[in-house]
């Protein structure tokens, strides 16, 4: 007599299995240059050393393109030796960048102007193809040629290929009372041959 999960099974036509999963190695992140796609942007608007400037702080996320797989990095193994690895274990691995605009003040803004803190800002900006034009301003009854820095947009930012400079991140305490930190994306480099990938901000399929 055939039982209960025999009789099941012949009237479905369904099979399931179960297998245990291969536990997967775990490679420490390594300092360096890494391939990829930004995939992520949110930026708000901060004052800065307690009002003395205003700026939009950008924080974007760089994920790993299949690229790496080319390269070779070195990181710190358990022993504190030097390990060699392929780039292909950090394939799809993501790390969380940061990024100031420095606002100018209007009329009647209290907060001062920090031109000279865009630098980061400019060059981002040169490393995913935007251009900066250059003008000629009057700045305390000076000609002054500046660079005007546009606000780039999650829609500007998203797909765009870089070339991922990743290191250490500020230690801190954790929850256990232990000293860790976050790997990473200091800054982005041009990736020259990369190609921009199709992705689509937040909340973009939503109908309304």
């Amino acid at each position: 007599m055939a039982n209960v999960n025999d009789m099941f099974n012949e009237v479905t036509k369904e099979q399931s299995f179960y297998t245990k999963a291969k536990k997967k190695e775990f490679t420490p992140f390594a300092r360096g240059e890494y391939f990829g796609h930004i995939t992520d942007v949110d930026s708000k608007i901060l004052d800065v050393k307690g009002g003395q400037y205003k700026a939009r702080l950008y924080t974007y996320t760089v994920e790993v393109d299949a690229e790496n797989k080319s390269k070779n990095f070195e990181y710190e193994g358990i022993d504190g030796k030097p390990t060699k690895t392929k780039g292909d274990v950090y394939v799809g691995k993501r790390f969380k960048g940061k990024l100031w605009r420095f606002l100018e003040p209007a009329k009647d803004d209290t907060f001062e102007s920090n031109s000279t803190g865009n630098t980061g800002y400019l060059k981002f900006c040169e490393t995913i193809g935007i251009e900066c034009p250059t003008e000629t301003k009057t700045i305390d009854g000076e000609d002054v040629e500046v660079q005007l820095l546009p606000n780039l947009t999650s829609d500007v930012m998203l797909g765009k290929p870089v070339i991922a400079f990743v290191d250490k991140g500020r230690p801190f305490t954790n929850k256990k009372g232990e000293e860790t930190f976050f790997w990473d994306c200091k800054f982005c480099k041009k990736w020259e041959g990369g190609k921009a990938k199709d992705i689509k901000p937040k909340g973009a399929d939503l109908p309304f």
